[in-house]
């Protein structure tokens, strides 16, 4: 208890302080990019969480962390590494527009918005090839460009905390602990309007527990990566494939005002992440269930 409560004292008001001192406007779509490479700077605050905790206990309570790789045996784990976000993005992304089918834009009025007076030279056939250029280029290097970033929250997330939770919780309650922790630790840039916007009924604390869910769904998959594999690497390849492409599905909508950003179309929304949670709920009643059998004892020989 003592490791997880020095590495959350460090890590949550070291990131806030960073945050709310770098991104005093709004987090939205189209923010500046200095904006963006604060909040990607935040990421890396985790891992200093780590670092003081270790050396605050490295004397009285050691601790390891997994940091190496581990490929041999584990490529299943990195291929689910690499494309199940990619997967659960896509799934919650049909799921959205199979509801809100008024809300598909086939000429992608969102990324001609974004793209401003530019945009408006190129025709719809130029947009959408570009558009799946980048979805492509996302799927397949996102990971890897990401990885650093994914990184510094992963050593300190599934590298410290969960097996710290572990030590005192089922991997269900692990799971749902550690993932509303996570979700809280973005508190600061979701109320400024970061997955969610500012126009939400219930603005800014369901954005605030929706990013808790979110939270819960997405961390239940890297705790089983890391579990799995022995190593923070497959969730680090995993958190930076998500953010590559998390919000690849709303390029499909008509504009940046559309719909409401709290149900998706990114992978973060109540509707859109429910493929991702459905697949968490059903691998924490999965574990349970293994944790409840009676273990097998031998019958003395006669």
């Amino acid at each position: 208890m003592k490791r997880i409560c020095i590495y959350l004292a460090v890590t949550f008001p070291l990131t806030w302080a960073l945050w709310g001192l770098a991104t005093s406007g709004p987090v939205v779509t189209g923010m500046p990019m200095a904006t963006q490479l604060m909040i990607g700077l935040g990421m890396l605050c985790p891992t200093i969480g780590v670092l003081v905790t270790w050396l605050i206990l490295r004397k009285r309570e050691p601790f390891s962390l997994p940091l190496r790789p581990k490929f041999r045996g584990n490529a299943k784990s990195y291929l689910l590494a690499w494309f199940g976000p990619s997967l659960a993005v896509l799934a919650g992304g049909l799921l959205y527009f199979l509801v809100f089918r008024n809300q598909l834009d086939p000429s992608m009025g969102f990324v001609r918005e974004m793209g401003g007076s530019a945009a408006a030279l190129y025709a719809d056939g130029t947009i959408r090839a570009s558009v799946i250029l980048q979805i492509a280029v996302a799927v397949l290097l996102g990971p890897l460009i990401n990885v650093i970033a994914g990184a510094g929250e992963e050593i300190g997330w599934r590298g410290l905390l969960y097996p710290a939770l572990r030590e005192k919780l089922s991997p269900a309650a692990a799971c749902l602990v550690g993932g509303v922790i996570w979700g809280l630790w973005h508190a600061p840039v979701t109320m400024r309007g970061h997955n969610y916007g500012l126009d939400y009924p219930g603005f800014p604390w369901l954005g605030v527990l929706a990013m808790c869910v979110f939270c819960i769904a997405m961390g239940t998959l890297l705790h089983y990566l890391t579990v799995k594999s022995g190593s923070i690497w497959p969730a680090s390849l995993a958190h930076a494939g998500l953010n590559a492409l998390a919000a690849a599905p709303m390029m499909f909508l008509p504009s940046a005002a559309t719909g409401s950003r709290l149900l998706g179309p990114s992978a973060a929304g109540l509707l859109a992440g429910l493929p991702l949670l459905a697949t968490a709920v059903a691998w924490m009643v999965v574990e349970n269930r293994k944790m409840a059998k009676p273990v097998p004892t031998e019958r003395p020989n006669p």
